[in-house]
This record gives C-alpha cells, sequence and structure tokens, in this order.
C-alpha cells in the first residue's frame, strides 16, 4: 500500500541511504534499490542489481546504486488521473530562446548541421516536500516511467519520461524512436505537420543504424505511432533487435545521446549545445534504470519530463528540437508546455 511506501523512503531519506525508486509506464509496482550506506560508487557491481544514473555529457562519471535492498510496492492510483493545472510561467526567457532557437536555424540552413535539440531551465518555489511530491508524481503519470533518485552526495531528482533507451530480456533488445510534440487531449485533433514527420524519421534512421552499428542483429523498425505522455502527444516508432547481454553497454554508448535529446550529426550537435545554450545540463537528457547481471536483464530511461529538488526551490528541464522548419515561437510553445508536465504536480 501507499502508506507503506511512503514510510519506507521516508525512513531512507531520514537516514541518508541512496536509492532509486522505479515504476515503469502502465505497470503498479514500484521497485526500490537502496544501499546500506552512503557511499559513492562509479562502477557497475558485476554480481548485484545496480540503479544507473548518467549525465547528457558521457565524459562525466555515471552515479551507481547497489540494490543492497530491494523491495516492491503496489501503488494504486486514488482519484483521478487527469493532470492538474500546472504553474504558470514567466516569459521572461521567451526573447532569449527565440534567440536561440532563430541562430540554430540560420545555422542548420548554411552547415551540415541537420538538428539540434536546445534546451532550457525554469525554476520555481518549492509548495510540497518529497513524499508529498512523489506521490504526486505517480498519481498523476500511471503511464509514464517514474523516479525519484537520491543521494546524499549528488541529490534528489525525480522524473516522468515517456522514453525508453533500451530494455534487454531473454536476448531481445527493444528501444524507441520519441519525437514531435503537440498539446492536447483528443487525438482525433491531432495534425503532424512536416517539420514533426521528419524529425521523427531522423531518429528513427539514427537508432537503427547506432544498433547495427553495436553489433546487434534483425534490428527491425515499427510503424510510426501516436503516443500520449501527460498532456502532450508524440510521434513513436519501436524499434527491436538480437543481441546478447554483454553487448548493452556498447549500445547504450552507440545510442546515447540520441537525436532525440542531442541532434543530428551528434557530434555537430552536441558542440553546439554546449556552446549556445549557456548552462549545465547535469542529469536531463542523460539515462537512468536498472541493470540485473544476474537475471541477465536491464531497462534504461531517457531522462525526460525531469526536476532537480532543491531545499528552497525545483528546477524543472525542456527542450525541442530545432530543424530547417523550426519556428522560434512554436518551438517556445512547445518547451512551456513539456514544462509545465512537471509543474502541474508541484
Amino acid at each position: 500500500m501507499r502508506e507503506n511506501l511512503l514510510t519506507y523512503l521516508s525512513q531512507l531519506l531520514t537516514n541518508g541511504l541512496p536509492f532509486l525508486l522505479l515504476r515503469k509506464a502502465g505497470e503498479r509496482t514500484v521497485r526500490i534499490g537502496s544501499q546500506s550506506s552512503p557511499k559513492v560508487h562509479k562502477r557497475a557491481h558485476d554480481k548485484m542489481a545496480y540503479a544507473v544514473f548518467s549525465k547528457f555529457q558521457k565524459s562525466e562519471d555515471q552515479l551507481f546504486i547497489y540494490g543492497e535492498v530491494i523491495k516492491e510496492f503496489q501503488w494504486l492510483t486514488t482519484g483521478s488521473t487527469a493532470m492538474p493545472p500546472g504553474a504558470s510561467f514567466p516569459n521572461t526567457s521567451k526573447k532569449g530562446y527565440e534567440l536561440m532557437v532563430e541562430n540554430a536555424v540560420k545555422t542548420i540552413k548554411n552547415t551540415s548541421l541537420e538538428k539540434v535539440v536546445l534546451s532550457r531551465k525554469q525554476s520555481v518555489v518549492r509548495r510540497f516536500d518529497d513524499l508529498k511530491t512523489v506521490e504526486k508524481l505517480l498519481d498523476t503519470y500511471p503511464l509514464a516511467n517514474c523516479y525519484f533518485l537520491y543521494h546524499p552526495k549528488v541529490g534528489r531528482w525525480m522524473g516522468a519520461t515517456p522514453e525508453t533507451l533500451l530494455s534487454y530480456k531473454n536476448g531481445v533488445l527493444k528501444t524507441m524512436s520519441l519525437a514531435g510534440t503537440k498539446r492536447g487531449d483528443n487525438p482525433e485533433e491531432i495534425h503532424w505537420g512536416i517539420k514533426e514527420m521528419e524529425e521523427q524519421k531522423l531518429v528513427t534512421d539514427f537508432i537503427v543504424a547506432a544498433l547495427k552499428s553495436a553489433g546487434t542483429q534483425e534490428v527491425i523498425a515499427g510503424e510510426k505511432e501516436m503516443v500520449k505522455a501527460g498532456n502532450l502527444f508524440h510521434l513513436k516508432t519501436s524499434i527491436t533487435a538480437k543481441t546478447h547481454f554483454q553487448n548493452l553497454e556498447n549500445c547504450v554508448r552507440e545510442l546515447h545521446p540520441t537525436p532525440a535529446v542531442c541532434g543530428l550529426p551528434r557530434g555537430k550537435a552536441y558542440e553546439y549545445i554546449l556552446k549556445h545554450e549557456n548552462y549545465d545540463r547535469s542529469f536531463y537528457t542523460g539515462y537512468l534504470g536498472w541493470n540485473d547481471p544476474v537475471q541477465q536483464s536491464a531497462d534504461y530511461f531517457v531522462n525526460l519530463r525531469c526536476m532537480e529538488l532543491h531545499d528552497d526551490r525545483i528546477d524543472l528541464f525542456a527542450g525541442g528540437g530545432i530543424t530547417a522548419l523550426s519556428n522560434p515561437a512554436d518551438e517556445f510553445e512547445e518547451v512551456q508546455n513539456k514544462l509545465m508536465t512537471m509543474a502541474s504536480v508541484l
């Protein structure tokens, strides 16, 4: 029951013990893996299930939380799971973001850069404690991959991400390309333009090529479909491949960061982001999840729709894919809508 889960989380936080809480999309089971000490681990464990939390910048060290204690709880949502009204943000950053998009479009039209994902950070005042916030997160987004990560040496992060980086079981790797964003409640009223269709195809083609480069076999991309995440719709293509468990690290290396969070060509987009975004993404657009060497299974998720919790404020993050067809005003509106996804639980 939820009371048992919240009590257990309170004990871990009080004792300063690192943990990762994860509930996969559409499931009721909430898994919490924790350590018995606040030790910082920078390497994966080879005989024990562990959580991984990786930053956007691959050159920086990853954080690993060893699953020395693993507990599972059943979470039943109470009341309506419809997305509540979110906070309204001041438009003080509108001009700056639109200018950044405008400059990126010019660069794309005049260089070999095809797409770049530009993001921004928005801070809001805290209204709830950690337990109330994660409770609202789990209730509001039953169809997203919800997580809460805590480490006394790193901090507190929460999110409800719609995007799988990869999952693996019984020799089959599954992933997805997710791109294009529209706000709305009725799928019949959602219409996708050339910009969104092109962006989604770029991401799909990259992932297929990356998996082949990683040495996987029988890579298959399914049909495009529309999926809902909160009050946002996205274009999604499911992709499968066959490989062995020991090859997962190589697959992650080829996939991260995907064009959905970085751009294409990846190297040029990555350099453009570091030069022009003017802030440190940290764990935003990195990835997180569980890896079990004993069961030879893994679930990794892209860290989208996330927030970093501080004592006096919460930092929200969101971004959008910029191509030659991007409109600066539309791109700003898309980022605002994505920020509202997390703000709705605050």
